[in-house]
This record gives C-alpha cells, structure tokens and sequence, in this order.
C-alpha cells in the first residue's frame, strides 16, 4: 500500500476513527456451510429469533458512521441478497460516500441485480469458493448446485466490470484444492485470497476448527507455496503495531450485527451496546469494553504470549484459550510452523 494510506490507517487508530466498518445485514443464508461461524440462520441451523434492522434503521445507522469517519463499509451475512432491500441498503451507502465491499455467496445474484449493483460501482465483491470442482465445493455448502450458481454470478459481475475476488477458507475440506481456485479466479479475471484461521462459532463451539482445521501438514504445503499467500485486499488489516495497538479492532475496526449490535471486531464474542438503544457515536465513544480494547498494545502481552503478525488474534486468544492478553495457541502454533518454512526456504 503507499505510505499515504498506511498513514491513514495510522492516524485513524490514534485518533479513534472507526475507519472500516463490518456489517452484517442478515444471518439468514441459503446456504449451509460446514465451516460457518453462525449459530443461526443459515440452512441446517435454528430460524433468528430477532427481528433485523428494518432498512430506515440501517440508512439511520448509515448516517451515523458516515458522521463517526468511516470511509470503507463491508456488507455481509447470510447471504446478503436474502434482504429484498439490499441494493437499497448499498445505494444509501454510496450516497453517503463509502467504499463498498460486498462479501455474498453469488447464489441469489440474478441479471438484473448484477446490473444494479454494477451501477452501484462497489469496491469489490467478494464470492467464497472452496474449490473449482463442482462436487467439492458443494460438499462444503451442502447444497447441490451452489458452486455452478456462484461461479455464474461471478461471470455475471466480471461482465459488468465490478472487481471480484474468490475466497476460500484453508481446511481439511478443501485440501488440495487451492491451485484449481488460483487458475479458475485467473480464468474469470478475479483475484483471490486464502485463510488459515477458522473461526469457532458464534456461541463458541469449537467443533468446525476441531473436525474442519488444517493438519500441521496441509499448513506447512500451504505456507510452503507463495503462489497462496497472496494476502485478500481488505481496505484495512488489524496486525498488531508494537507500542501502537494490539489489533484494530475497537481503535479503527468494529461490525456491527443484523440486530444492531456493536463488537469491537467480528470475532470478539462480548456487544459494547445496541444501536437500538444509542446512538453509535455514543457507543463507539463511551463504551467500557471499547475504551479497555483500545488502551492495550502489544506490550501488554502476558503469560509468553507473541504478537505472531497475521496469525494471532486476540479475540480468539479469549475464546479459545480464556485470555485476551494471553498466548493464542492456535495462532502461534501456525505462526511456529509458518516461520520454519520461510527458514527452509531461505
């Protein structure tokens, strides 16, 4: 990136800016991946239970992070065209003057909602694919179909000129397959992106990491090959920043939830308050978990703990290991093997 932006993205974080801004519009999806983080909503999973912000909440919420500085906007779910007001939603975000990306799995994308979204000139959208064969891929969504239905939205968008990217989860599912999803994304004109890091569902059923995680070899053939690392062009990366920040998250990062909840990042299991109570400028500011979130660096590491750039997330390091300053074993281990090939390799 040029040295403007990541000046930027510095002065964002010291500033408290909430620069980037993840929203998830809905967790209803027509789709039911294996690995999924959702507890509800997508196929196979128990209903919502609450009712989504009605579209003049979202437009109002809009406004608020427009007034807050965000400048880059993620819209995501579920399946975000399971929202008949999607494309009103994305056309009050570019009214409001946002970069925005749009991460969907392709499957509901007709003509005529690839015209309009076209016309909406997004930043990018980002589509999942799990491998160029058909029956891999649908293996992973468990709905028959899916990879043909994603790869003609992915056509759908290419012709209309929107940038696309083909992203994809590294796990034992799909192993093997991330060379075949490198040459389909070259064959589309996309780009493409892979992570390592699973996440455990929402209420922190570890289950999808435990069956789904890659093997300490499929890692090690994974960081092995530079044609993979390729990092996904997200608008801003939470790394941590020595004296700086710990990550992004609740400095220049946070989501915010279909129900109007506001988390520090999209893996932090603990809502700093509801829109439908206040305003975001009063969350974002006078939030307790924000404010302690954005006091801690990388030298508030404890317990052995490493920064472990790109692997660790302190989120994660909560759920998963019962610390947020502490060691994220998962993180490091990757982090361990990930540092032994570059060693090899040089």
């Amino acid at each position: 990136m040029p040295r403007s932006y990541d000046d930027l993205v510095r002065a964002a974080s010291r500033a408290h800016v909430p620069l980037s801004v993840l929203f998830e519009v809905t967790h209803r999806c027509n789709l039911g991946c294996e690995h999924c983080y959702l507890t509800e909503g997508p196929v196979g999973r128990p209903r919502p239970s609450r009712a989504e912000l009605t579209l003049d909440e979202v437009r109002r919420v809009l406004d608020e992070l427009a007034a807050a500085g965000t400048l880059f906007l993620t819209l995501t779910g579920g399946e975000v065209f399971l929202r008949r007001d999607f494309l009103d939603i994305v056309a009050h975000a570019r009214a409001r003057g946002f970069s925005v990306t749009v991460f969907t799995t392709g499957t509901l994308l007709t003509p005529e909602a690839a015209r309009a979204l076209a016309d909406l000139h997004p930043l990018s959208v980002e589509i999942s694919v799990y491998s160029a064969r058909p029956e891999i891929h649908d293996r992973v969504t468990r709905i028959p179909g899916s990879h043909a239905r994603s790869l003609e939205a992915l056509r759908l968008l290419r012709e209309r000129g929107v940038v696309v990217l083909l992203k994809s989860p590294v796990m034992s599912l799909n192993s093997g397959e991330y060379h075949g999803i490198v040459a389909l994304a070259e064959s589309l004109g996309a780009g493409y992106g892979f992570d390592p890091m699973l996440i455990p569902r929402r209420d922190g059923d570890a289950d999808p990491v435990r069956r789904l995680g890659p093997t300490r070899a499929e890692l090690r053939r994974f960081f092995a090959d530079p044609l993979l690392l390729r990092e996904s062009p997200q608008p801003v990366r939470c790394l941590p920043e020595r004296g700086e920040e710990l990550c992004g998250s609740a400095r220049r990062t946070c989501m915010i939830s279909p129900y109007g909840e506001v988390f520090a990042c999209s893996v932090h299991p603990l809502p700093a308050g509801t829109l439908r109570e206040r305003s975001f400028h009063e969350i974002w500011t006078g939030s307790p978990l924000l404010r302690e979130i954005r006091t801690r660096t990388v030298d508030d590491l404890r317990n052995g703990a490493r920064p472990a750039p790109g692997l660790r997330c302190s989120a994660l390091a909560l759920i998963e290991d019962g610390d947020y300053l502490g060691p994220h074993r998962r993180g490091e281990t990757m982090a361990e093997i990930r540092d032994e090939v570059r060693d090899r390799g040089a």
